[in-house]
């Protein structure tokens, strides 16, 4: 199975050397990636065919990418531009800032604007994702977001991308997830949970999240790619270095 990583894990390392942060992720052995760059038509600064080709010579394969509220909203046009000149398949909503929150009409009219996107984009085979943290599952006006994320969306076009750990983080099960909304989530953020009372972040398999049975889940849910993501480390590098090691010599390796 192919491994790919989220690159807001090494964004630090991005910002001061993308290519060269890129060819030490490709030579720890991932072959997939998804970006958390992207600004008014680039990402990292390097417009569609540049990074395309940046990639490509590294045998990486552009499969994903973040993209901010505000150009899903004010420039979508110019998202999918880029994606086409970049080879990116998918289109991801990956966050909301606390005032963007604080009702569920307004979740109401994120699904709205997915909707639309997501039909702007399949004329050009691009997909549209939400991507979770632990918010969408707190109760807003006695609704549970996430819930209504899934059903006022088209489940035809628009997609998720389930983050594993904040799923656990707000004690909800995944297994119950795939199985209420099977082959939404086409993508999924794989990090592991700190065995302690704060239950941060850590590499995937040293921590309390039962990824073998999370991945024979992969049919059932539809998942496509995951990204490994560790949000917070001393040594981002290494971190990701150590979950693509337990990744491919133990979790998978069983599955």
């Amino acid at each position: 199975m192919d491994v790919g990583v989220q690159l807001y894990t090494v964004r630090d390392a991005m910002d001061k050397d993308p290519m060269g942060t890129l060819a030490k992720v490709a030579k720890i052995g991932y072959n997939q990636i998804e970006t958390a760059g992207y600004s008014a038509g680039k990402v990292y600064g390097f417009e569609g065919k540049e990074i395309r080709k940046i990639l490509g010579d590294l045998d990486l394969q552009f499969i994903s990418g973040h993209i901010p509220l505000s150009d899903f909203r004010d420039n979508f046009d110019r998202v999918l531009d880029f994606m086409n000149e970049a080879g990116q398949q998918y289109a991801v909503l990956p966050w909301l800032q606390e005032d963007q929150r604080v009702s569920i009409d307004q979740y109401k009219g994120y699904a709205e604007l997915l909707n639309i996107n997501a039909e702007k984009a399949k004329s050009s085979g691009k997909v549209v994702c939400y991507h979770n943290h632990d918010f969408e599952f707190w109760n807003v006006d006695g609704e549970i977001p996430m819930q209504v994320l899934l059903n006022e969306t088209d489940p035809e076009l628009v997609k998720f991308e389930l983050d594993l750990y904040w799923v656990h983080k707000a004690d909800q099960n995944a297994a119950t997830i795939f199985k209420e909304n099977q082959g939404r989530f086409p993508l999924w953020h794989v990090k592991d949970m700190a065995d302690t009372k704060e239950r941060g972040f850590v590499e995937v398999g040293t921590g309390t999240i039962d990824y073998k049975a999370m991945f024979e889940l992969k049919k059932e849910s539809g998942m496509k790619y995951f990204f490994v993501e560790q949000d917070q480390s001393d040594d981002p590098m290494k971190s990701i270095e150590t979950s693509y090691k337990n990744l491919t010599e133990d979790i998978l390796y069983k599955v």
